[in-house]
């Protein structure tokens, strides 16, 4: 009886082990306009990803198989700016309120959907409307501490569009981690935030729209950074 008892507190044991081990499920969803989303997204973002070890990635740009995907999701991660329909809308929402883990990337921080107010206002905390000109810009890192940005350089710059990234002030609010400043005006804006929600992890990050940011070490090392924080891991 002792050696059968052992046998199966070896097995839950195992089996307890097995599960911790298993990646958390990632739904990447991509497509749209002005971007190659499957090259920077599909392939270099998910490969950054998964060289963690911790995660699985699915990329998808049909964004109809959202409510699908998303009962086998652990964490979204949003990338495009192609329309996403009522069913689509409403299975994010119900996912995010639950409280799981929400990334945005580059164009998924755009006003994208005129029809769906409350996701720049719960969910991007703003949004962008424009950017300017393609072009090597500055960015900061304003507050190291958090860790989205441990490991990534104080100053870094690489050639992409600077989103004209604007917070909604009748939104919960977004905490600035990095701001990125234009050659060409001074002006400033942020390019990683995380958002406030009463239940999930948000984050968002407006770099990324071609090779000189999904191949640039810092932006991978913000990549995995937020998706770590939004994963809790």
């Amino acid at each position: 009886m002792k050696l059968l008892a052992g046998l199966a507190l070896l097995l839950i044991t195992a089996g307890h082990a097995l599960g911790q081990n298993k990646p958390i499920r990632i739904l990447m969803v991509g497509g749209g306009g002005s971007h190659d989303f499957a090259r920077w997204y599909g392939q270099e973002d998910k490969k950054t990803i998964e060289s963690t070890g911790k995660y699985s990635v699915t990329y998808t740009e049909q964004t109809d198989s959202i409510p699908a995907y998303l009962k086998q999701t652990d964490l979204l991660v949003l990338t495009n700016n192609q329309p996403i329909n009522a069913q689509g809308q409403a299975a994010i929402t119900k996912f995010v309120e639950k409280g799981h883990g929400l990334l945005l990337l580059h164009a998924a921080v755009w006003y994208n959907w005129e029809d769906w107010p409350a996701y720049n206002l719960n969910y991007v905390g703003g949004g962008s409307r424009s950017h300017e000109t393609f072009q090597e810009f500055k960015d900061y890192v304003v507050n190291p501490a958090h860790p989205i940005t441990q490991g990534v350089p104080a100053k870094f710059g690489f050639k992409d569009e600077l989103y004209r990234h604007v917070p909604d002030p009748a939104a919960k609010g977004i905490e600035v981690l990095v701001i990125g400043q234009s050659i060409e005006t001074d002006a400033v804006y942020p390019v990683v935030f995380t958002v406030k929600h009463r239940k999930a992890k948000i984050a968002g990050i407006t770099l990324g729209h071609d090779e000189h940011s999904h191949q640039h070490e810092a932006y991978k090392k913000l990549l995995i950074n937020a998706v770590n924080w939004v994963a809790n891991e």
